[in-house]
């Protein structure tokens, strides 16, 4: 790894998390990119708090020399071809009944 590496925040995907019982919500990395563990970040109160604010660059609780990126997740792409396959499966269908015989 190079110096340059070392430097420029890591990418950390969270998930948006409560305690239970409480009004208190944490954003939660689950593999963190520095030492592989599991970190909590508080995220506000569940009624007054935007959530959304707290994610960016935050330090690493393992090592608050670095910093690390709060970021949800991607999302997964949509699989090609779900609409013809949504086709075949309507045209195998039996009518309801109600149609007109031509």
């Amino acid at each position: 790894m190079g110096k340059k590496d070392r430097r420029t925040p890591q990418p950390a995907f969270v998930t948006l998390r409560d305690l239970p019982g409480t009004r208190v919500m944490f954003w939660v990395v689950g593999e963190c990119p520095y030492c592989g563990e599991r970190h909590l970040h508080p995220a506000g109160n569940l009624r007054t708090a935007d959530p959304g604010e707290r994610l960016g660059e935050v330090p690493a609780p393992c090592d608050p020399g670095r910093l690390y990126d709060l970021q949800l997740p991607p999302r997964p792409q949509r699989k090609k071809g779900k609409e013809a396959r949504k086709k075949e499966r309507r045209k195998g269908k039996p009518g309801t009944g109600w149609e007109l015989e031509e």
